[in-house]
């Protein structure tokens, strides 16, 4: 097997996984994949600690500061988030699902989730794992190439 022969069903893999990923639930209007994923840390970060700064989200999503405050602000204009200033410290800014935002993680997150889980079972365990190790690989790499071009 050629090192092109490795390389050509790996990319097309990756195409399909894009694929895949457009077959997800239609979003609101205005609504992004990002704010989703925005707005899954939130309900989780707050339902752990009972409040979320903007900066656990950055944190745990690991984008910088500036990125996920422009993401917020975007999820504000929806109406799915609410930001709130700490009264003990100007300096932090705390953030919160609106009605609508619960209404959006319920159904474009958990309720999908759950749907997903139901076919995932049917992969074996050792495959689901490998598959995991085997796109952080590939991203790794790819990520490491696009450093060094």
């Amino acid at each position: 097997m050629t090192k092109d022969d490795r390389v050509i069903p790996i990319l097309e893999a990756l195409w399909l996984a894009k694929k895949a990923l457009e077959c997800m639930p239609q979003l609101p209007k205005n609504m992004k994949p990002s704010h989703i994923r925005v707005l899954h840390v939130i309900y989780k970060k707050y339902s752990e600690n009972g409040s979320v700064r903007v900066s656990d989200v950055s944190t745990v999503m690991q984008i910088t500061k500036p990125s996920i405050t422009k993401l917020i602000n975007e999820l504000v204009d929806i109406g799915t988030v609410k930001k709130t200033v700490a009264a003990n410290d100007k300096r932090i800014v705390q953030v919160e699902l609106s009605p609508f935002g619960r209404e959006c993680v319920q159904k474009y997150v958990l309720d999908y989730h759950a749907k997903l889980a139901d076919y995932f079972s049917e992969l074996d365990q050792e495959k689901y794992f490998s598959m995991i190790e085997t796109i952080e690989f590939v991203y790794q790499s790819m990520k490491t190439i696009a450093k060094k071009s």
